[in-house]
């Protein structure tokens, strides 16, 4: 690499398809994360070379496993990237993983959520929280404002490995501390959203929990509110966008969600630019301070650390490095399990809409407000 060569990072991002609203704000955070890089001089691979500039090159999969394929051989062979990015949903992810390995390269998995694709020997290297751990912080608020509460069901639809990963992850969880965790599955939801609102409020759970697609999250929540169900929590894993708000209005009231990152959440950070830096950058991009651009920016931040400790953009060195890094950013607290390049220190957090604004109220050590519970 000479001297004045940019560092190529590449990425197949959906800015249309079904993930066109979390794929958008996924580059607002890549876009964001390369101009913040580059106003700073770019990144420091080795000392006699200084630092390099970065390119950042990107092309739309259109939310589609086979464009996201097509995507990333590009960037592999054409563009010759040096950090492959990944795209935004598991399936995406899933599909793309094995171009990657077949090409010997990493892959920085900052949108798949689902712990399938980790596998030993695949090189993926995750950002996020896997999706298995992502309801048992909900259990653990719960039980520590309700000794009584037994019963959960979580709603998702058949076929969804995203969905079942969720479910047995939640009653994984709920053995432990005394919930039983049914899962009421659906294939069409307009089709079968009346039987599961009847069974709903038969069966009336203590909390009902939703691992969905937004489309699906979102009209669950809102023929569930219109319906009467009655529940004490309400957790809904598309809640944590802005957009949830401005889709449901005032029903969005008092409905809980898994997030992977809030602004709000004030991490001591021991490596690169504080929340408020990365929001503020974020929206300077256009984008709502959601979790998915935060993701995005901190698999590039990440990579970045691993680029400047391993001295070069070699895959091997940079796999090391990641192996042993154990910091915390603006997103939180990194550290994978160096056997699958699963994600195993990263927290999620728990927002809670109130007043018309989303507040932190899970972990204890990060909320800014009590949890409304039971819900009203």
């Amino acid at each position: 690499m000479h001297m004045g060569e940019a560092i190529r990072f590449g990425a197949s991002i959906s800015t249309s398809g079904r993930y066109a609203l979390q794929g958008r704000q996924a580059l607002a955070g890549l876009l964001a994360w390369a101009k913040a890089t580059n106003l700073e001089g770019g990144v420091r691979i080795s000392q006699p070379r200084g630092k390099l500039p970065i390119a950042l090159i990107h092309y739309d999969d259109a939310s589609s496993p086979e464009r996201a394929v097509a995507n990333v051989e590009r960037l592999i062979s054409v563009d010759q990237v040096r950090v492959l990015i990944g795209p935004y949903g598991s399936d995406l992810t899933r599909a793309v993983v094995r171009v990657a390995h077949e090409h010997g390269k990493l892959l920085w998995n900052h949108g798949g959520a689902s712990d399938d694709i980790h596998r030993p020997g695949t090189g993926v290297l995750g950002i996020i929280t896997p999706v298995s751990r992502y309801f048992a912080g909900l259990l653990e608020l719960v039980r520590s404002v309700d000794a009584d509460a037994q019963k959960a069901a979580v709603l998702c639809r058949r076929g969804s490995r995203f969905g079942r990963l969720a479910t047995r992850g939640a009653q994984a969880v709920g053995r432990r501390s005394g919930f039983i965790v049914a899962a009421l599955t659906y294939s069409s939801l307009p089709d079968d959203l009346p039987r599961l609102l009847a069974k709903l409020r038969r069966q009336r759970p203590d909390l009902i929990l939703s691992a969905g697609s937004f489309e699906d999250d979102c009209a669950i929540a809102r023929e569930s509110i219109a319906a009467g169900v009655r529940t004490k929590a309400f957790a809904i894993t598309a809640a944590a966008l802005h957009e949830f708000r401005q889709t449901l209005g005032t029903g969005a009231e008092g409905i809980l969600a898994p997030s992977q990152w809030e602004p709000d959440a004030r991490y001591l950070v021991d490596f690169g630019p504080s929340p408020s830096q990365v929001a503020k950058r974020i929206r300077a991009m256009g984008s709502a301070n959601d979790y998915p651009a935060a993701q995005a920016y901190a698999a590039c931040l990440i990579a970045q650390r691993c680029l400047e400790e391993a001295g070069s953009a070699d895959d091997e060195g940079v796999w090391r490095a990641a192996c042993d890094l154990d910091c915390t950013t603006f997103f939180g607290r990194f550290r994978i399990s160096p056997r699958t390049g699963i994600q195993v220190a990263h927290q999620m957090v728990w927002v809670q809409w109130q007043g018309g604004g989303k507040v932190v109220v899970w972990p204890p050590s990060l909320a800014q407000a009590r949890p409304v519970y039971p819900r009203s």
